[in-house]
């Protein structure tokens, strides 16, 4: 096989990889939970308040919008 084939075989398949790792995490809707923005306080994948774009602290008060 020509290097030339042999780079371009190996682009195309780490390049699918990469797309069907992507839809794999973040879901067809390609939101994966992980980020984004909550006016409301919630708890994060680890357990901790969240607010906003991601702002925790001990200002995080539930029920406050």
């Amino acid at each position: 096989m020509p290097p030339s084939l042999r780079k371009a075989v190996a682009a195309a398949i780490g390049g699918g990889a990469i797309a069907i790792a992507s839809v794999l995490i973040t879901g067809s809707s390609g939101n994966d939970g992980l980020e984004g923005v909550s006016y409301i306080p919630y708890k994060d994948i680890v357990g901790v308040w969240t607010v906003c774009h991601g702002h925790t602290g001990k200002d995080i008060m539930l029920g406050k919008t």
